[in-house]
């Protein structure tokens, strides 16, 4: 029995002696959170992809659902946006969004600081009238989905109808606007609105206020009227045929000032009408009352 004991002990040893001899080699993956630290995933990683012949941004962009715009912004890539070939070229990664119940495609897209075609792009399987809560959404790499929460979508709201803009001015004549206000495709600026009516239509004072101006010395808008009106607004009426008011004359809305011509640089009877504040120009639809 003594024997079997000591034999025992000497194994034991022995053994001790090889497990503290290997411990340098014997290597233990170490476990963070459940998973193997060198297995954790990667999370936020674009990818990168070499430019062949051919490429170009419309083509990788619809290859790999982004927008053209995304692909601009997260190369940083300046005009004219040519690709050349054996450049590398990184396809942003997307961040995920979850729909929630009342949500919409332009909901989400106004509160996570994105386009619609941005989302539509990212998401070309998405059916938009029917958006099932609780299904993942992909979002471009510049998104802001935590601003999609109730608090946030109720300041928009509020927002809104502080800023919600106020039906002022009676329309000055009747007819059909043929020229809306803004930059047009030919690069020339419209800073009111034309409307098109016959040879002597009256043109009525859009809101009481004083005649500031009567004459002709800007060629390009024949016989003009500007009219001030209290709180900085300030109306302009051009082209007309005939005046029919004298300078700082006092008018009430709904006043007559002059008749449709076609005085100035146009070809027909119309009426060039601007509305501005504080000098700025600003679109007239906004505010005439329909």
């Amino acid at each position: 029995m003594k024997i079997k004991k000591h034999i025992f002990r000497i194994t034991s040893f022995l053994i001790c002696l090889v497990l503290i001899s290997c411990a340098d080699r014997l290597s233990f993956p170490k476990i963070e959170k459940g998973i193997f630290s060198k297995e954790k995933i990667r999370k936020n990683t674009d990818k990168k992809i070499k430019v062949i012949t051919g490429d170009t941004l419309k083509s990788i962009a619809s290859k790999y659902n982004v927008s053209i715009r995304e692909l601009i912004k997260y190369n940083k890539l300046n005009s004219p946006y040519i690709l050349k070939p054996g450049k590398t070229i990184k396809i942003p990664f997307s961040k995920n969004y979850i729909i929630k119940k009342g949500d919409t495609l332009f909901k989400i897209a106004e509160c996570s600081l994105v386009s619609i075609e941005d989302l539509r792009k990212r998401n070309k399987s998405l059916k938009e009238k029917k958006l099932i809560i609780g299904k993942k959404i992909k979002l471009p790499y510049y998104a802001n989905p935590e601003s999609c929460n109730i608090n946030f979508m109720k300041k928009i709201i509020k927002n809104k109808k502080i800023s919600k803009t106020k039906k002022i001015f009676q329309w000055p004549a009747k007819g059909n606007v043929i020229a809306t206000f803004g930059i047009k495709k030919s690069g020339r600026r419209n800073d009111g609105i034309n409307i098109s009516a016959p040879k002597g239509t009256p043109v009525r004072v859009a809101k009481s206020g004083k005649v500031i101006y009567r004459g002709n010395e800007l060629p390009a808008w024949g016989n003009l009227v500007l009219v001030k009106h209290d709180q900085g607004w300030t109306t302009a009426y051009a082209h007309l045929e005939k005046f029919y008011v004298k300078l700082g004359a006092k008018l009430r809305v709904g006043d007559i000032i002059g008749s449709v011509g076609k005085s100035g640089n146009v070809d027909d009877h119309q009426l060039h009408f601007q509305v501005r504040k504080n000098s700025k120009p600003l679109d007239p639809l906004k505010y005439l009352i329909k």
